[in-house]
């Protein structure tokens, strides 16, 4: 079974942690961008990604993603405003996910997988994925425990 790491990352944060999976479970790795960066200044950013969520908008993904040779995607991202940045909305629009096992996982110091839990499983439950329980991924070993269980 060949597995991807797809990951969103504004901090670094979500980066770490998806490199790690990916060293564990040999995986390839691969960023998720959007086509318009977000803001470096914190306060714009907040203002920002608050407004795709208030507006509903999916921004653009800046790069082209073939999954065809994989049966596994850990997808990776900070938990903002207590649910899935809306790239990953965006990521799920875009992309045909089907038959796929998405295994998704967020770095938040402020909250449990399980806040943001209820936004992916909506996102993904009329795509035809099997959506495997997710994890928060703050350190390795959070990652490792999730990965033997």
């Amino acid at each position: 079974m060949k597995s991807i790491v797809i990951y969103f990352s504004e901090s670094g944060n979500t980066k770490k942690a998806a490199q790690f999976i990916a060293q564990e479970t040999h995986s390839d790795i691969d960023e998720l961008k959007p086509t318009k960066p977000y803001p470096d200044n914190y306060d714009r950013l907040v203002e920002v990604s608050g407004d795709e969520i208030d507006n509903n908008i999916h921004p653009a993904i800046d790069k082209d993603f073939n999954f065809s040779d994989y049966n596994v995607i850990y997808l990776g991202y900070p938990t903002w405003y207590h649910q899935t940045p809306m790239i990953i909305n965006s990521f799920f629009d875009t992309y045909d996910l089907s038959n796929k096992t998405i295994i998704p996982f967020t770095t938040t110091y402020s909250s449990e997988f399980d806040e943001s839990k209820p936004f992916i499983e909506k996102i993904s439950a009329t795509r035809n994925v099997k959506l495997a329980t997710g994890f928060r991924a703050n350190s390795d070993t959070e990652i490792k425990k999730y990965l033997t269980k």
